[in-house]
């Protein structure tokens, strides 16, 4: 049964889900913050033929004032004013003209006048009507926003001077100050030749003049092009929703695989630590444990010095306690363990032997050069017999100066083979203490381990009654008793 305590636990799963979870509201707000910046509000797009209203409002102006200065010309007093230079009879035109069009200048210009002035002359700063005489120069800019236009004089066909009106249009700049132009930019361009112009008014995102083209409408009745620069429609939303959709699977598909190779890359590592902790169990530790994750190395490096301090210090400690300390061989419960395994191996076919050993005159060493002297022949007789015996024979000590070496898959006649040599590759005399040298003799018994055997201890006892006819017979000597 799951408790509620246990599918609350975290898991890579769930982490990888909270992961995920996480990175999609973090995409669905990045989403939703592009679309809301780069979705300008909506401004009708021009169509093909169509022009802003401000353009429009410039034309209709442009006509309203030629029409004007046409009106002008051809008034008779107009006419009369260039045809006889009669200053009164001019200021009195000028007068009238003035009433009539607030807020324009009117310039009555002779035909002899004009031939080295501008086409299209500026608005001069007096504020009343001015004949401009033979060698005055009439001004070509203007820093406000209004129009000039000239328009001839005539007398049936004879060109008497022209009429200059320039007309102030306040409310067309009022218009081009707050024209709304979210996702667009206006250049008002007035052209002193083809392709070269300057900017007399801009309005909008002047930005926009590296990322769109423009669409340069001529302004007819005036010196004056319109440059129009329209920002790109924005992305639908449904195209936004197809990225996220995209974006979204994409992210799915990585923090999956993120988490699966995760998965394995954590099963693994907490594998090599559970293998550790039973190697450590066993007494047996490999040469490596490898991990995957950077998280776990130090960890797993420690466990693996302190297993190596605890294998270490229990291998001495089962060595120590099955060794016997003054002679360093086995001692009799490993002898007694190790004929046990033996023991069970005779019913597969296996043969195995061996040989007691018994120190000649040991008790005279004792009793003549005392204990430390006996010791001494026990240990210099342990490592006589490690060094000259094979490396799968298994030798121990049983108590006092006897000794017993087990020939683990050897018969009987090949163990008396291996006991000649032993008695032959022995040294002949051992110094046991500075001066007292002693000349090495030994008894031994052998005998066979048999399936016939009820017990395994048989075969030493058997082994243990040749080694007392072996002394019976005169010490030195080997015999032995087969089972």
């Amino acid at each position: 049964m799951v408790t509620r305590s246990a599918l609350m636990k975290p898991s890579l799963a769930r982490f990888s889900l909270a992961l995920f979870i996480a990175l999609e509201i973090a995409l669905i707000v990045a989403m939703l913050t592009v679309y809301w910046l780069s979705t300008p509000v909506v401004v009708p797009q021009l169509g093909k033929g169509e022009q802003p209203l401000i353009a429009q409002q410039i034309e209709n102006m442009a006509q309203d004032v030629r029409q004007t200065a046409r009106l002008i010309a051809r008034h008779p007093q107009t006419v009369a004013c260039l045809k006889t230079g009669a200053e009164a009879l001019c200021r009195t035109q000028a007068a009238n003209i003035y009433a009539l069009n607030e807020g324009a200048q009117i310039y009555l210009v002779p035909a002899q006048s004009v031939e080295s002035q501008a086409a299209y002359p500026a608005i001069l700063p007096e504020a009343y009507t001015h004949l401009v005489q033979p060698g005055e120069t009439l001004p070509t800019a203007t820093s406000n926003f209004g129009l000039t236009v000239s328009e001839p004089v005539r007398d049936g066909s004879q060109l008497l001077g022209h009429v200059v009106l320039t007309q102030a249009a306040p409310h067309l700049q009022e218009l081009f100050d707050g024209l709304p132009l979210p996702g667009g930019y206006l250049e008002l361009r007035q052209y002193s030749m083809p392709g070269v112009y300057s900017v007399v008014q801009r309005r909008g995102d002047e930005n926009l003049k590296t990322s769109a083209s423009a669409t340069v409408l001529p302004l007819n009745g005036t010196p004056w092009k319109l440059a129009v620069w329209q920002a790109q429609p924005s992305m639908p939303l449904l195209s936004y929703f197809t990225v996220w959709l995209v974006l979204s699977l994409l992210l799915a598909t990585m923090v999956w695989l993120v988490q699966s190779r995760l998965h394995v890359w954590v099963s693994e590592d907490l594998n090599a630590i559970v293998n550790l902790v039973t190697d450590i169990r066993r007494q047996h530790l490999r040469g490596i444990y490898p991990v995957n994750l950077m998280e776990f190395e130090k960890p797993v490096s420690m466990l693996i010095k302190l297993a190596q301090l605890t294998v270490g210090k229990q291998k001495q400690v089962e060595t120590e306690a099955s060794l016997d300390h003054l002679s360093q061989v086995y001692n009799r419960r490993s002898f007694e363990a190790r004929q046990s395994e033996l023991f069970k191996t005779l019913q597969q076919g296996l043969m195995h032997s061996l040989l007691i050993i018994d120190i000649d005159n040991f008790k005279f060493v004792n009793d003549t050069y005392g204990h430390d002297a006996g010791d001494q022949l026990i240990v210099q007789f342990g490592l006589a017999l490690k060094t000259h015996l094979r490396g799968s024979d298994f030798v121990a000590r049983l108590g006092g100066d006897e000794f017993c070496v087990i020939f683990p898959n050897t018969p009987l006649p090949r163990a008396i083979e291996l006991a000649d040599r032993l008695r032959a590759s022995l040294p002949a005399v051992l110094e046991l203490q500075p001066g007292v040298l002693h000349r090495l003799n030994w008894s031994g018994g052998l005998s066979e381990y048999s399936r016939k055997d009820s017990a395994e201890s048989m075969a030493l006892s058997r082994a243990d009654n040749a080694l007392l006819e072996a002394k019976r017979n005169g010490r030195n000597t080997t015999r032995q008793k087969a089972a």
